[in-house]
């Protein structure tokens, strides 16, 4: 079965080195291998997000990272959004609490 193409927006570059260089690349390589091998599949660490404008779907890694992103399932491709830290009940992209109006759009 072929594998998904994992995209990221320009701007997830950005937020993957606000992690720092050793957590933003083991965050991208975790990303990367579990959504090539499956986006559509829900898991205790993969959900659906209530419809919103911005992101389809989060997983969640190492604990306390998310990752939001948008499933095309006809050119099984995936598009990362946004990476962010969870901290509490927000999520923090950049050491700033997150609004998906703010700096990122889902364009």
């Amino acid at each position: 079965m072929p594998t998904w193409t994992v995209e990221v927006k320009e701007s997830v570059i950005e937020d993957l080195r606000a992690l720092g260089r050793k957590e933003g690349r083991a965050v991208w390589k975790l990303a990367a291998e579990r959504l090539a091998a499956d986006p559509l599949v829900e898991t205790r660490n993969l959900k659906i997000l209530r419809p919103n404008p911005f992101a389809e779907r989060e997983l969640r890694l190492l604990g306390k990272y998310r990752v939001l992103f948008g499933v095309e399932p006809g050119a099984r491709k995936v598009v990362i959004v946004v990476v962010g830290e969870k901290r509490g009940a927000s999520v923090f992209v950049r050491g700033r609490r997150f609004s998906e109006h703010e700096s990122h759009s889902a364009k």
